[in-house]
């Protein structure tokens, strides 16, 4: 009974410390869930900031797959609404496994994935699983009848194409997406797109008419006059290229009267266009004055787009060739050495940036540890406590069971004494008892002391469970075999020749007890054994024998007379 109270109570403490344990870890996924969840609203407003708040998120390898996926897709959209570079977002394919799974089958976030797995393979210059992640989330729109998604990833292919220089793919795409597209009021921007990538490509004609059909799209476009800034300036410019450069001054004097009376900041840009179209023409001077008014009207944005400012550059450099005859370098060193020095400022910056960046994760980590400390302290105390709780109550459960135990033994004691001194009848059962009595020494104790024969007999009890003084020693088995035979015809004699073989010493004396009488109580006594011992040993003697579980042991060992 006392292994059984160490098994429960060990069971008990280990389970407890699993739960514990198993809190704690729910706690700490509940709480990184939530951060997830909140960088998901906050996406599309303030995309850094849900940035921020998803890398504050750590030991993303213990999460289970669903929010493991979930965290790689948030942070990866994140990045591409910033327009972070997303070349660190190796956990996207595995977002992409993940709801690819048939038990899961996300459509939604399969498309999701193929579009940022894609970008991710772009930033790290691998084009060709790039292309092929696209064309697989396309495959995927087109068999779900998703439009919309398909329509955004053909985009998103678009803009892959345009930074990979493959041109001829891109104008297919571009052709498949006016297609399927149904929203006409994105057409001149389209039709715009493909003139820019013809002109690329240089299909200067196709590049002119697709433009033709993007200034048509203009009068049923919602945002006319947004789209007449980039739709006939880009005309004009390929005009001129194409050498109709009077055609191209028509064009972009229109354009630059648009720009006068609605302020727009690029009215620059248009003096600039004129000035390049008239040194086209040769004509000089008025090259030179319109060159003037784009640097009257330049605006800051100008020299902050390297490719506007370079632009500008270059256009002044050749100027200066054509009125002096000469090249002069100092224009492009001071360009050079600004690109150069803004170079190695950005480089710092960056720099400063991962150093800031690393010291936040420090922080963060440092903080984490302290959170942990103070997770691990509190669940070792809560530990201790309920420890001490089970070790208070297997104590007072223990010594309950102990108390109940001795009293049920000093009952049988009773009973047994009770049954030896007063019965007269010569019965052979009480003979034995009185007899094993007489060995263990009870009734000479209660002899000597009968004003206190109650205490006398816990006083007995307690020598007898010493584990020092155990019942054998007080026993002399040889000669209760003696008065078993005597009494009840040989039967120790003839169990122990016709069974020693199948039975132990110990399963013999049990079996001259039930023959004597002895109830399991009575027996837990006197062999110093719990009744639940009792019961495994009566089961024992009947298995060996081949008895059935009921049937009485003495019964089926005493021979019946005919």
């Amino acid at each position: 009974m006392k292994k059984d109270y160490k098994k429960v109570l060990i069971y008990g403490l280990a389970s407890l410390a699993c739960l514990l344990i198993l809190a704690a870890c729910r706690d700490d996924i509940s709480v990184q869930h939530m951060k997830i969840e909140k960088a998901e609203q906050m996406m599309q407003q303030n995309p850094e900031e849900a940035i921020a708040l998803l890398q504050s998120v750590k030991n993303t390898e213990m999460f289970p797959d669903s929010l493991r996926a979930r965290f790689a897709l948030a942070l990866g959209q994140a990045h591409f609404t910033a327009h972070w570079v997303m070349n660190e977002d190796s956990l996207l394919p595995y977002a992409l496994q993940y709801y690819a799974r048939p038990e899961v089958g996300d459509t939604q976030r399969i498309l999701r994935a193929c579009k940022l797995s894609a970008h991710y393979f772009y930033d790290n210059e691998r084009y060709k699983e790039a292309t092929e992640m696209m064309a697989e989330g396309s495959r995927i729109a087109a068999l779900s009848n998703d439009t919309a998604a398909r329509i955004d990833l053909l985009r998103s292919v678009a803009n892959i194409g345009e930074g990979n220089d493959d041109f001829k793919g891109l104008i297919q795409l571009q052709k498949q997406l006016m297609e399927i597209d149904p929203d006409t009021t994105r057409r001149y921007s389209d039709y715009n797109s493909l003139a820019v990538t013809y002109f690329c490509e240089n299909l200067t004609d196709s590049a002119l008419l697709a433009l033709h059909n993007a200034s048509e799209c203009l009068y049923t476009s919602a945002d006319s006059v947004q789209a007449l800034h980039h739709v006939i300036r880009n005309y004009a410019d390929i005009l001129s290229d194409a050498g109709e450069n009077r055609e191209a001054i028509s064009l972009q004097k229109r354009i630059l009267q648009q720009y006068r009376e609605t302020g727009h900041p690029f009215e620059c840009l248009s003096y600039q266009s004129l000035s390049r179209y008239f040194l086209n023409l040769g004509q000089m001077d008025s090259a030179r004055y319109y060159m003037q008014r784009a640097d009257s009207t330049r605006v800051p944005y100008i020299d902050q787009d390297l490719s506007l400012s370079n632009y500008y550059m270059i256009q002044n450099t050749l100027m200066d060739y054509v009125e002096s005859g000469s090249f002069k370098i100092r224009d492009i060193a001071f360009f050079s050495n600004r690109l150069f020095n803004n170079f190695i400022r950005d480089q710092r910056k960056i720099a400063q940036k991962g150093k800031e960046q690393l010291l936040l994760q420090q922080q963060n980590m440092n903080l984490q540890l302290e959170k942990q400390k103070e997770r691990t302290f509190f669940v070792g105390v809560i530990s201790l406590c309920i420890m001490l709780l089970f070790a208070v109550i297997w104590y007072l459960q223990r010594r309950k069971h102990l108390l109940i135990e001795k009293e049920e033994e000093l009952e049988a004691l009773r009973r047994l004494l009770h049954e030896a001194a007063e019965d007269n009848s010569g019965g052979n059962d009480k003979f034995v008892k009185k007899m094993l009595l007489q060995q263990l020494g009870l009734i000479r104790i209660v002899a000597t002391n009968p004003s206190s024969d109650h205490q006398e007999l816990l006083v007995q009890m307690g020598r007898i469970a010493n584990k020092d003084i155990v019942a054998d020693d007080l026993l002399v088995w040889n000669d209760l075999y003696k008065t078993i035979d005597m009494v009840y015809d040989g039967f120790y004699s003839r169990i122990s020749h016709k069974y020693g073989n199948l039975l132990n010493e110990k399963e013999l004396q049990l079996c001259c007890l039930l023959k004597s009488d002895f109830s399991t109580k009575e027996i837990s006594v006197v062999i110093q054994q719990s009744i639940r011992t009792v019961y495994q040993r009566k089961t024992a003697i009947r298995q060996k024998l081949g008895m059935e579980e009921k049937e009485d042991i003495a019964g089926f060992l005493t021979p019946q007379t005919p």
